[in-house]
């Protein structure tokens, strides 16, 4: 899935870890900054601020996404998932599309879009790319 993800031009989603047993993304909450740890697998699925000390601390849980929901390329990617019979995959996919908390704030956001805008290129590749001129 993730080759014909990378083909397709959807490099970000080709690009991250989707091994849903034991995943943990980090990433700001959009509205206080807080560093945040989401957690999606056998250990739960939750958001938490990480604790040296004290390990995960303010648990809010993720708020899935129903199948039904989902649309574009992350319907695709759901549907590819399970009728191939990824059902940890098909599963975890509607929580990484869903929505997080933040424990610091109270604020609730939609988790991918956040997870991509925070860690996706704000250039795309396509000015750095020498222009040639083809008229002669």
């Amino acid at each position: 899935m993730q080759d014909t993800l990378a083909f397709a031009g959807y490099t970000f989603w080709a690009s991250i870890s989707m091994d849903f047993t034991d995943e943990h993304h980090h990433l700001d909450c959009p509205h206080c900054s807080t560093r945040l740890a989401i957690v999606i697998g056998d250990y739960g699925y939750y958001s938490a601020i990480r604790d040296h000390n004290d390990g995960d601390i303010h648990r809010v849980p993720l708020q899935p996404i129903t199948p039904a929901e989902l649309g574009g390329i992350r319907r695709w990617m759901h549907d590819t998932a399970a009728a191939g019979g990824e059902t940890t995959l098909a599963g975890g996919l509607t929580y990484l599309f869903g929505r997080a908390g933040c424990g610091a704030c109270g604020s609730t956001f939609d988790l991918a879009d956040w997870f991509e805008a925070e860690n996706s290129p704000t250039q795309p590749i396509d000015p750095i790319v020498p222009r040639t001129h083809r008229s002669s």
